[in-house]
């Protein structure tokens, strides 16, 4: 990595965030080939993917130590690396006992990255004294987007192991390349004299809110389809448009989010995001006009896409000395709700139907718009 100018980085770190997301975005064109691979019915299948979420949830906290003692630019041009590579694991894996490894392996490059990223991003909010966190986020969307799409076409025309090996590669000289162009490995290096310690009372707060966005956002994922077909009979194609919907409204907020954030400030950025999408929510699962309902998922995206991002940058500043494990502290709590949602409403809709178990959704979403001020720290430079 060579000395660059904040400018250079954030251009640089928002090309990492497109890459990270584009081999996401990669995988999920080979989900259900990887299931028929392994022979597996669902509930197996989940569990297995589960492994994945396993490998981040553990590796984050470790990544927060890392990135005090290393520097970000480093823990993430290496933990890139492994993500790039590691890749290949999962998604060719032709035995249970192969995906159970390297899915853990891969969500350990995942998470690892996710953290330094983000402690990156946050290095580069600070050096140019503005947010930009959120577009950042917004580049990682639009990355998903573009790798699910390639990835489908790459599938039609060519063989798995071909796409995933280009997919692989490309990322890789595309990561290396961005690489040089990081802010230098001592910009937020060796800030703690501790190495590993418990987070703040504070960050842990920060934490649990992230923990009610993803929550949110994980079950939108999961069940908004299923919610579209079972309430208004649509066929699967026109019930997935939900999704699409929703999908498009956080891309569309995360690159408008810092603008937002500049001008309104991250409270009230915050409380209003969560109003919008708590309002949103509630109005997809109560009208009878399905069109009504698709374009309300649009909304609570539109809602719901800068929190995660806000909250982020906040668990970075509220521990100065170590950004890295702020950081770390919060997305692992995020994580946490990201898988933890869908199954909790899965299980609420046995006893009161997915529509009312929506309700617990735009409840959790109304208690970050309650507490919105604690993410005032997020405004710090």
């Amino acid at each position: 990595m060579t000395e660059t100018s904040p400018v250079r980085a954030r251009w640089a770190v928002g090309a990492i965030f497109f890459l990270h997301g584009s081999i996401w975005g990669s995988w999920v064109p080979h989900l259900p080939l990887a299931k028929e691979r392994l022979d597996v019915g669902p509930g197996l299948f989940g569990l297995l993917l589960l492994m994945i979420a396993a490998g981040a949830v553990t590796a984050m906290p470790i990544a927060g130590a890392l990135i005090n003692r290393y520097g970000s630019a480093r823990v993430t041009a290496v933990t890139g690396v492994l993500f790039s590579l590691l890749f290949l694991g999962p998604v060719l894996s032709s035995t249970i006992s192969m995906f159970v490894v390297t899915g853990f392996l891969f969500g350990a490059a995942t998470g690892s990255m996710d953290v330094a990223m983000n402690a990156h991003g946050i290095a580069v909010e600070k050096a140019l004294r503005r947010p930009t966190l959120s577009i950042f986020h917004g580049f990682f969307s639009l990355g998903g987007m573009m790798g699910a799409f390639l990835g489908a076409l790459a599938l039609k025309f060519g063989s798995e192991g071909l796409h995933v090996t280009l997919a692989s590669l490309t990322c890789l000289a595309a990561l290396l390349a961005a690489f040089r162009y990081m802010l230098p490995a001592g910009t937020d290096k060796g800030l703690s004299g501790a190495n590993f310690a418990w987070p703040t009372r504070a960050t842990v707060g920060l934490g649990l809110l992230a923990f009610l966005v993803l929550m949110a956002e994980g079950s939108v994922v999961d069940w908004s389809a299923i919610l579209m077909r079972e309430s208004f009979r649509l066929d699967a194609s026109s019930a997935a448009m939900a999704y699409g919907f929703f999908s498009a409204g956080m891309t569309a907020a995360r690159l408008a989010g810092d603008w937002l954030r500049l001008k309104l400030g991250a409270v009230h950025l915050v409380r209003w995001s969560a109003l919008i999408a708590c309002g949103s929510i509630t109005l997809a699962v109560a009208v009878d006009w399905a069109d009504l309902s698709i374009l309300a998922f649009g909304f609570a995206g539109l809602g719901l896409g800068n929190i995660a991002p806000i909250l982020f940058a906040g668990g970075g500043r509220l521990e100065p000395s170590a950004p890295g494990r702020g950081i770390a502290a919060v997305t692992t709590l995020g994580y946490a709700g990201f898988l933890a949602g869908p199954p909790l409403i899965g299980f609420l809709a046995e006893a009161t139907g997915l529509p009312a178990s929506f309700g617990l959704i735009a409840a959790a979403i109304l208690v970050i718009a309650v507490f919105a001020p604690a993410v005032r720290t997020s405004d710090t430079y």
